[in-house]
């Protein structure tokens, strides 16, 4: 099934494709970039799931001016100056290369099936409350954003409201969001600043838990997550459990007495891999991830993890990497690893390197520095991102 929206939302770009030609496409990706390092094969391992396969979305309310040709598929939508500017309100995805639009969902395939009725009822919800729209461009306007989590194996789900100043109609969101997510903690928060990507404050809990529950299989163990709303965790739990089991099997044969853990978020990683390493330092800079990892190391009952709160370029540069029987996992956001943190790395002596990937560019671009002292001995791919470009790449580097 291709949605209404394909071609013009920013959610999906490949879902004309079938699913195995998605698969190629990226493989192919993959090999052309890592190539000057690496020419041995890559497997794919697909998604377990295609549809409704993802745990978290983020979408944004959007005050915008109505464009003649729809959703400007046109590469420049030409208007008459002669007339006003007329706006509407949208609430959905990032329109496709665009900052500053939105597309309503009508029938998304990426969450869960209540998906596309709940955020037109919210739109409409909202519209009669008279309530602004965010407006990109003016920075004005109440409604920011909404961010839907769910624990795919646990059951448990989260809305957070996000606004640009307090809200008053808080109770009024959770009777409506109870209407289609009856179990679901439902928060709101304010983001005041000018950039969608400026931290939560004033998080407040209006039904529930200011949390949610998830749970990691590794070897017969089930590892529990407490996952608050801006906690970094995998967005797709089936495939990432499966690179989770990957890695601890790896730690399993080389029992390293150190794991440095790298872009940690939550601990996910380290969690998994405790009972086969000696300690884990886990290093993350966003402190309410940080927080979970202590909690979730807790709930788990393990306590050869360490977590630390800060950037990885900042804890290298205060404290030496141990290159004795150390291993180290780097799981870095889209932009990579900090050139900072690279040349620490590269000079640390750490027998083994595991690079976990959202972005074979900016891997092919870390591995072009750490190359002069690492070789890649494997690279595998998992597809976390159905119907995307994006795929989860992780190779093995090891000390020449």
């Amino acid at each position: 099934m291709v949605c209404k929206s394909f071609g013009i939302c920013g959610g999906c770009s490949l879902k004309q494709d079938g699913y195995s030609a998605q698969i190629k496409l990226k493989q192919g990706k993959v090999k052309a970039l890592l190539g000057p390092f690496y020419n041995g094969e890559i497997e794919v391992t697909p998604s377990p799931n295609t549809e409704y396969f993802r745990n978290k979305i983020e979408l944004s309310f959007c005050r915008q001016v109505v464009w003649s040709e729809p959703y400007g598929k046109k590469k420049k939508v030409v208007r008459d100056k002669t007339k006003p500017l007329e706006f509407e309100n949208t609430f959905g995805f990032r329109l496709k290369g665009r900052w500053d639009r939105c597309v309503n969902i009508e029938d998304c395939l990426l969450y869960e099936p209540n998906l596309s009725a709940y955020a037109k009822a919210l739109r409409l919800w909202a519209e009669e409350k008279k309530l602004s729209f965010y407006d990109q461009r003016t920075h004005e306007g109440l409604l920011r954003n909404l961010i839907l989590r769910r624990g795919v194996n646990m059951g448990e789900g989260m809305a957070v409201l996000i606004t640009a100043a307090p809200f008053e109609h808080a109770e009024d969101f959770a009777k409506l969001t109870e209407t289609f997510y009856p179990s679901y903690h439902i928060l709101t928060a304010v983001n005041d600043g000018v950039s969608d990507a400026s931290g939560l404050k004033d998080i407040k809990v209006i039904k529930g838990k200011g949390f949610i529950r998830e749970k990691i299989l590794e070897s017969g163990r089930e590892i529990i997550f407490e996952i608050s709303p801006q906690s970094f965790f995998q967005t797709n739990t089936k495939a990432a459990n499966l690179i989770y089991e990957k890695v601890a099997s790896k730690m399993a044969e080389l029992k390293p007495a150190v794991m440095y853990d790298f872009y940690g978020g939550a601990g996910s990683f380290s969690l998994c891999c405790a009972p086969y390493v000696g300690k884990s330092l886990c290093v993350e800079s966003v402190p309410s991830a940080v927080n979970d990892g202590v909690r979730n190391a807790k709930i788990n009952k393990i306590d050869n993890v360490n977590f630390f709160c800060a950037t990885t370029e900042d804890f290298l540069a205060k404290n030496k990497i141990g290159s004795h029987n150390s291993v180290i996992v780097l799981d870095p956001p889209r932009s990579g690893v900090h050139p900072a943190a690279c040349a620490k790395i590269l000079n640390s002596g750490a027998p083994k390197i595991f690079y976990i990937s959202c972005n074979p560019v900016t891997l092919a671009e870390n591995l072009k520095t750490l190359s002069a002292k690492y070789k890649v001995t494997h690279v595998e791919c998992f597809d976390f991102f159905p119907h995307s470009e994006h795929i989860e790449t992780l190779a093995e580097l090891e000390l020449k």
